[in-house]
């Protein structure tokens, strides 16, 4: 691929694969760019055919030898000479990393390129990554050198400073979804139908998946409903024997991973998504789920946990309910409430679409991410 020749600033994002199926919202972001040019460099490719962009460059894309040079010269200089010539011939204006622990490996690059560096972190790179010998101290010059650390909550933001981050560096700075892209359909149920209930993460111990299908076990000799489960990962071999052991094996249904499209049609036939993120004891944490912004904007409505940033997004008894994480009973009584009253279900639905559309919508917030560009290309520091 040829260097963009477009007007428009460039950004040049980084992260270190093209782009994992868990991380949609990167595209997002990228599709709604309007006053910058984005080109983006990486060290892998993958599904470039369902995130499409006119400018990725890979390191793999090159020959073998030359990758194995590359990789050895930055070990001695601290970048990449490939990532620094495409930064060269995009006349780059700023850099934009993806996740604590690749703006770290991308510090050498910023130096090298003089360009203004905004870091953004999502959830395990701000929590679990720190507990690791020697990154903390690693956190801190990367605190030093970056123009401008983007988090997405209160939550995130506190546990930063207590890492060492200036607090005036730190930027809240939500994650968003194409809302106009997303239609509202209120939920209509028949009399005696059972609720659908769902999930849409990746079975991994922090999403609390098992805690949920406890709470609801707990509810099945009394009421209807089901459970669909969109995502796949390491715990479902024994969440699957769980729910037999259980009795519910016959309400579940397991999609594993599916693309955007099917889980927000999936959306549309379910009435609400449950998200029971928990702290693993090894500090793993959620930041602020996008598939809760998803199924708002479909008109579900949300249970979750009181648990990271996300009763930034689910407002208790407005646009769903909260439970105490990893609390069982808690979760339960959040189900039987719903279960019990089932027209909460339309009330949080239409709540959530207007939050999502307000405070959610990517459209907006990439505009808001600009003007963070902006300001640390003018060397602005945020009061």
């Amino acid at each position: 691929m040829e260097p963009s020749v477009d007007k428009k600033p460039v950004v040049l994002h980084y992260n270190s694969r093209y782009l994992p199926l868990t991380e949609n919202w990167i595209h997002s972001i990228l599709r709604h760019h309007k006053t910058f040019q984005p080109v983006f460099i990486t060290r892998k490719i993958q599904n470039l055919h369902l995130f499409p962009l006119p400018e990725v460059y890979a390191l793999e894309n090159l020959n073998r030898v030359i990758q194995i040079v590359q990789l050895i010269f930055s070990k001695l200089a601290g970048y990449i000479p490939f990532f620094y010539s495409i930064s060269k011939k995009s006349a780059a204006s700023v850099l934009h990393v993806h996740f604590g622990y690749q703006g770290v490996k991308l510090i050498g690059l910023k130096k090298k390129t003089g360009l203004p560096m905004v870091c953004s972190f999502y959830g395990d790179d701000a929590f679990h990554y720190p507990l690791k010998g020697g990154v903390v101290k690693q956190y801190q010059k990367l605190f030093t050198e970056a123009d401008r650390i983007l988090v997405l909550g209160p939550y995130m933001k506190n546990h930063l400073i207590t890492l060492g981050c200036n607090e005036k560096k730190i930027s809240i700075h939500h994650l968003g979804i194409d809302a106009g892209t997303v239609a509202f359909k209120p939920r209509q149920r028949k009399p005696g139908e059972p609720v659908r209930f769902m999930t849409s993460c990746s079975l991994l111990e922090k999403k609390g998946v098992g805690i949920a299908i406890r709470a609801l076990a707990a509810l099945k000799d009394n009421y209807a409903f089901t459970l669909d489960l969109v995502g796949d990962g390491p715990l479902r071999e024994s969440l699957q024997h769980l729910a037999v052991q259980l009795g519910v094996a016959d309400r579940l249904t397991w999609h594993g991973y599916q693309p955007y499209s099917f889980v927000i049609e999936k959306m549309y036939q379910c009435d609400v998504l449950i998200q029971a993120s928990i702290t693993t004891p090894d500090n793993r944490k959620e930041g602020t789920p996008v598939a809760i912004m998803d199924a708002m904007a479909t008109g579900m409505a949300v249970v979750a946990t009181r648990h990271s940033d996300i009763p930034e997004i689910v407002e208790e008894d407005i646009t769903g309910l909260l439970a105490e994480e990893n609390d069982v009973v808690s979760l339960q009584a959040c189900f039987q409430k719903i279960l019990d009253n089932p027209e909460l279900i339309g009330k949080f639905g239409s709540h959530g679409r207007g939050k999502v559309e307000r405070e959610f919508n990517v459209a907006v917030l990439t505009q808001q991410l600009e003007a963070h560009y902006q300001e640390v290309i003018a060397g602005q520091v945020r009061k």
